[in-house]
């Protein structure tokens, strides 16, 4: 069976859906796929303090309709400067433009309420940049108009639990072979392609794109830990910006906060599978609780000695096979360790019983192994966390971090970060193969709900104007 499309859209997270929602308002004939299940049919296990099953092969965190906006979650839209250099190969006035119209299609008429970060005066240079946060509800709310108003467009078709096996060029359009969750298969050729994989199509992305032969240059990834505690020991930094992120410089290794999660009713934290291993993910909590955890990330860059980024070879057999041999019960599942232990690298707290009873708090997923999460990272960079985790609790509490408080933090891992190869793009999106144009976290510039709308959008814009609406392959 062959399909004839004017737009192949791959991935249904934020920048294929505006992509998709965009192009449709044009006219244009659209075929969005995902790997994913629809947003109903999207519950996570470990929410339900249940294991972690890898949901089959596909995450129902990372894949799916919507993404990263996860059904029945509250998330952060960042505002620009945040995504600095997708803003950057935009121009700093269209990527602003773009930005108020990728909220209003994603947000409706009601738009939420960005705020910056408070004056401070404290020992950390705080990036500022507009926040909103949009409660669960909100989340609902939006994802159900977008589904709604895309599989209502005349020329758009949805198909989920459907993966892009094969790419290629075809004339002067794009062929692509893909597989439903049924065995079915299916040709399609497009004038266009948008790719929209997200955190799911990773490693397709890294394998397609050197098969197609495409300009890129490799990632500087970067390796942490997530820090969970009781709200009230994280919130100093919510106070001052609700997505806080600094930069620290300690003993040569920079480290960053990352996906700072401590609303007014803390946070959570995500499972997100990638078959052999799964890594972490933090949602904001809008909704006031009591009782609640919060938690952020901190990440460390890996750089060899001579200064030059850490290969991805080089952390799959450095980080992810050890991280693997970590658990007994199932390699590859995110570990925690007490922080006191953490620190002295050492196991005295053996259980998620005996950390109960020591911490004063039960972690707010149950999924864990206690075991030496200290033991795989590298000494000169597990110290460097240490060192700038303790001055952050000693600014947001105002004094040392005493051994009540420290008694008190789950370290969990692992953290991975910036393994996408950076794409070599034109400011509309479009890749150094004609016709095919990246949006969301696979161009390698940005990270961020709204930096993928944006992406997205501004690639189905770039298209609707060179095509006049439905030229093209399905005319």
């Amino acid at each position: 069976m062959t399909t004839i499309v004017d737009t192949l859209v791959i991935g249904a997270g934020p920048a294929g859906l505006v992509a998709a929602d965009r192009l449709a308002e044009n006219g244009a004939r659209v075929l969005l796929v995902d790997a994913g299940r629809l947003y109903q049919r999207r519950t996570c296990p470990v929410d339900l303090m249940h294991s972690c099953n890898g949901c089959k092969g596909i995450c129902n965190v990372i894949s799916g309709f919507g993404g990263s906006i996860h059904y029945g979650d509250g998330v952060k839209l960042s505002q620009f400067p945040s995504g600095r250099r997708l803003a950057e190969l935009l121009g700093t006035e269209r990527a602003a433009a773009l930005a108020d119209r990728a909220v209003r299609r994603l947000c409706g008429a009601e738009q939420p309420a960005f705020r910056g970060a408070r004056p401070t005066d404290g020992p950390f240079k705080v990036k500022d940049y507009p926040v909103a946060s949009l409660s669960a509800e909100q989340v609902r709310t939006l994802i159900e108009r977008l589904h709604h108003r895309i599989t209502a467009a005349p020329g758009t078709e949805l198909r989920m639990q459907t993966q892009v096996t094969s790419l290629r060029p075809l004339g002067h359009g794009w062929q692509a072979e893909t597989a439903g969750h049924a065995g079915t298969s299916e040709t399609v050729h497009a004038s266009s392609v948008v790719v929209a994989v997200g955190r799911r199509g990773q490693r397709w992305w890294q394998q397609a794109l050197r098969r197609l032969e495409l300009s890129y240059s490799a990632p500087a990834p970067s390796v942490g830990v997530r820090f969970e505690a009781p709200t009230a020991l994280l919130r100093r930094g919510s106070d001052i910006h609700e997505d806080f992120k600094t930069t620290i410089l300690t003993n040569g290794v920079k480290i960053k906060t990352f996906c700072y999660c401590a609303g007014p009713g803390g946070g959570r934290i995500k499972f997100t599978d990638y078959g052999d291993h799964t890594l972490l993910d933090g949602h904001i909590i809008p909704e006031a609780k009591t009782g609640s955890t919060a938690n952020f990330a901190l990440l460390a860059q890996l750089r060899a000695p001579d200064g030059t980024p850490r290969t991805t070879a080089w952390v799959d057999e450095n980080l992810l096979a050890p991280y693997r041999r970590l658990r007994t019960d199932r390699p590859g599942k995110p570990v925690l360790q007490w922080y006191p232990d953490f620190r002295s690298r050492a196991l005295d707290c053996t259980s998620l019983e005996q950390f109960a009873e020591l911490s004063g708090f039960h972690p707010s997923l149950r999924d864990y192994q206690v075991t030496d999460l200290a033991g795989i990272l590298p000494r000169a960079i597990h110290a460097a966390l240490c060192d700038a985790f303790e001055d952050l609790m000693a600014y947001f509490n105002g004094s040392a971090l005493t051994s009540h408080a420290a008694a008190q933090i789950a370290v969990i891992g692992l953290e991975l970060e910036n393994l996408w190869d950076e794409l070599s793009l034109t400011d509309n999106l479009e890749t150094t193969a004609p016709g095919v144009y990246a949006a969301g976290d696979c161009t390698g510039l940005a990270q961020g709900i709204l930096q993928a709308a944006v992406g997205g959008l501004a690639a189905a814009e770039a298209i609707a104007d060179r095509s006049g609406g439905t030229t093209g392959l399905a005319a």
